[in-house]
């Protein structure tokens, strides 16, 4: 529960003169773009955290990322609040009531204050007319809060997804559904990745112990987990390279790629790099980074250098080759498609807000250009891994179907030993499955065509 004085606090801004925003204006600012898709949530707190100490960007991000996962809830009750639905032009009214109602009624903070500040923030954000509605929104709430907090009338609301997605999730996981809408609300555990070139898994969750951190081994060979999140900075061994955080079924992707010393390997759509560091821990391999995005590839530098590691990168679109490829073959491929990333939910729920039916058909279109496109620069005999931190079939199954449709000399290989549901072209861990986020894999060999055409 955040204090008064941490959430009365503002933030100090460069420059003399000019105006100090609250952290509750930067709350409702980061909401309010978030309804109207300006960005993602990752970037927004990036841009409003610019200025804030560490206390302030902890509480920033509690704010947003509370609404985000109470989404569709949050949106009911301000509906039943609101004598009539607010102007297009006024939506940030909107967000500072979500922001206040949110703190009124999962965060705990002291009503005074909440209603005082967000009552503020419309004059900020220059509305001053609507002090007065905002005031009266928000009283009404203290006053209904037990009320309006159990009603849930519809799929929606009682979820806290779209109902496209909860129609799709419902459909391709019936056995599985309403635990996997469950887990995508929940907080994120705190994955560890330990290297293996200079430490053993077993020591390194000794040494946590004697910090008072408890840990455990996850289900991937190098993975640690957390019994409740700690400051990356505070790890032991961290700065010195000897751990790293990636979600173990992250982990899964190398150990399944299996890279072998000397090996030509591209890690395609690589960044922010856990699965490019994990490849060289495994292995003295060549490991060529692809991204398309030459700020998200600094972030692999980074990790490349804290634990001493060589990789050579390229900021480049995997789908067009003829800009990055010297037509030297790679022994290996490990290809992490960009997609809907419906199985990382609970780590960025407003997925749930920027994804629809329409960008998942434009997802589909990248995905199977990349596929195709990355194929060709595989070695005959040579192993192509194509993951997703998706749940959905489209994305995953049904893609790697299509694509041993066109390509005769595609072999799907057999994955064993992992935990996750094997279906015909893939297996498919869902959140549900030993503490992980979801994730698909298909591992595909290829093969000497033969005179027809057909894979020998």
């Amino acid at each position: 529960m955040a204090s008064i004085s941490t959430l009365d606090r503002t933030d100090s801004v460069a420059g003399a003169g000019r105006v100090k925003k609250s952290i509750r204006a930067h709350a409702a600012e980061v909401i309010d773009a978030l309804q109207n898709q300006q960005s993602n949530l990752d970037a927004l707190l990036r841009k409003h955290s610019v200025h804030l100490n560490p206390n302030d960007k902890k509480l920033l991000q509690s704010i947003c990322y509370g609404i985000c996962r109470e989404w569709f809830h949050l949106e009911a009750i301000e509906s039943q609040l609101l004598d009539k639905p607010l102007k297009a032009r006024d939506q940030i009214l909107s967000a500072i009531v979500r922001c206040g109602i949110f703190e009124l009624g999962w965060m705990g903070s002291k009503e005074h204050a909440v209603v005082s500040e967000y009552v503020d923030v419309t004059v900020t954000e220059g509305r001053p007319w609507a002090r007065g509605l905002v005031n009266a929104v928000l009283r009404q709430f203290i006053r209904k809060k037990s009320e309006l907090k159990m009603e849930r009338h519809s799929a929606q609301t009682l979820w806290n997804h779209p109902q496209w997605l909860i129609d799709a999730i419902q459909q391709s996981w019936p056995d599985h559904w309403e635990r996997v809408l469950v887990e995508n609300n929940v907080h994120p555990p705190m994955t560890l990745r330990v290297n293996r070139q200079k430490l053993d898994r077993d020591a390194y969750i000794e040494t946590l112990t004697t910090q008072g951190i408890e840990a455990a081994p996850g289900s991937a060979p190098d993975s640690v987990r957390l019994a409740k999140p700690v400051p990356v900075q505070s790890l032991e061994g961290f700065a010195e390279g000897f751990v790293s955080v990636q979600d173990e079924s992250s982990q899964w992707a190398s150990i399944i790629l299996n890279p072998q010393d000397h090996e030509r390997i591209l890690d395609a759509c690589a960044a922010p790099g856990g699965k490019t560091c994990h490849l060289l821990e495994m292995s003295d391999s060549q490991v060529i980074a692809l991204d398309v995005s030459e700020q998200r590839l600094s972030r692999i530098k980074e990790n490349l250098v804290r634990l001493g590691l060589r990789a050579e990168l390229i900021a480049a679109d995997a789908s067009h080759t003829e800009s990055w490829w010297d037509q030297h073959a790679f022994d290996a491929v490990l290809l992490d498609l960009p997609c809907s990333a419906t199985g990382v939910i609970r780590r960025h729920p407003d997925v749930r807000l920027m994804r629809s039916e329409t960008s998942l058909r434009s997802l589909i279109g990248m995905q199977t250009m990349i596929l195709d496109a990355t194929w060709d620069t595989l070695k005959i005999g040579g192993r192509l891994l194509v993951t997703t931190c998706s749940i959905l079939p489209q994305e995953n199954q049904h893609q790697i179907r299509k694509f041993l449709e066109r390509h005769a000399d595609a072999r799907l290989t057999t994955i064993d030993g992992i935990p996750g549901l094997d279906t015909l072209y893939g297996t498919q861990h869902l959140p549900t499955h030993a503490g992980g986020d979801g994730f698909f894999y298909a591992l595909l060999v290829k093969s000497e065509p033969t005179n027809n055409g057909v894979s020998a």
